[in-house]
């Protein structure tokens, strides 16, 4: 039984053969990945499967009025369901990894592009009056384009958190910033590069810094709760958790509450009199810029709701 000089022993590869994790002649790296990445469709196929079989013994030890039968089959069925909800958790969480990864690959090319359009922007504003002739309008245009491009980037993401769906203090935060850039875009076209344009850009640069630390808590605990064992009791229902937890949701709702309210104190004081109660708002961008403010407000107190009433699970 023992194998001649020369020959492979049992379960090794004859010469020539690939090892085990090795390519197959003809395959290449990328291949081989492909093949990893539907492993665990396969596991969900293979637990689905179970669940089929033992169902379908369920019933037939029904009609047969077998008992012990039938308590076999019902126990194949709890485990081959539980088996599925395992892999659909397994599924959710590496859905979840991807996407936060991504989101801070892209919030971070967003933050770095805005900081050049924000150094940018001072320094035109530090060009005399007198000087700024065609080539400072043809420079304030061009930076219009560059706030443009980052512009983009911003609706990508938005669109990626759109389709997850299950983060509404997020997708608000992008869609607040995805409007302040759209403001600066406009004002850096119209040869804008004074205070107003100035605080927007700061703002979007704050708010993305505050999303990027978010995205890189939200995924330390995702390896955390990786290298903790499970808590005992049955598994929670699969695909069901959230892309960011409340906690961090509320501390995005506060974020964007204190913004608000730092800008009001700021508008505040362009105003004719600032004791006024009501306040005159002498130029167009400041009735301008108050409207957009008054409008991110509602939008608060309209995610706190839809929070509240867990219209995000």
């Amino acid at each position: 039984g023992e194998p001649k000089d020369g020959e492979p022993k049992d379960g090794e590869p004859k010469d020539g053969e690939p090892k085990d994790g090795e390519p197959q002649d003809g395959e290449s790296g990328e291949q081989q990945q492909q093949k990893k990445e539907e492993q665990p469709q396969s596991k969900l196929e293979r637990a689905e499967q179970k669940m089929r079989e033992a169902q379908r013994k369920l019933e037939e030890a029904k009609r047969d009025e077998a008992a012990k039968a039938q308590e076999e089959a019902k126990e194949e069925l709890i485990k081959a369901k539980a088996e599925l909800e395992e892999i659909l958790r397994q599924l959710r969480e590496e859905e979840i990894a991807r996407t936060l990864a991504l989101l801070e690959s892209r919030f971070r090319k967003m933050w770095e592009a805005q900081v050049q359009v924000y150094e940018t922007t001072m320094r035109l504003d530090q060009i005399p009056d007198s000087d700024r002739g065609r080539e400072f309008a043809i420079r304030s245009n061009n930076l219009s384009g560059d706030q443009r491009k980052i512009l983009v980037e911003a609706d990508k993401a938005l669109l990626l958190l759109r389709e997850e769906g299950s983060s509404i203090a997020f997708t608000e935060s992008v869609e607040q910033i995805r409007d302040e850039m759209e403001y600066v875009s406009e004002r850096l076209a119209n040869v804008k590069v004074d205070f107003l344009t100035q605080e927007s850009e700061e703002e979007i640069i704050a708010t993305l810094e505050e999303m990027i630390e978010a995205l890189q808590q939200a995924q330390k605990e995702l390896e955390d709760s990786d290298s903790k064992p499970p808590p005992p009791g049955p598994p929670p229902p699969p695909g069901e958790d959230p892309l960011v937890d409340q906690l961090a949701e509320l501390r995005m709702i506060r974020s964007l509450q204190k913004r608000v309210y730092t800008r009001t104190k700021r508008y505040a004081r362009m105003l004719k009199s600032e004791l006024d109660e009501v306040g005159q708002a002498e130029t167009d961008d400041l009735v301008k810029a108050l409207f957009n403010l008054s409008r991110r407000e509602d939008r608060i107190r309209e995610i706190v709701r839809d929070i509240h009433l867990g219209r995000n699970k």
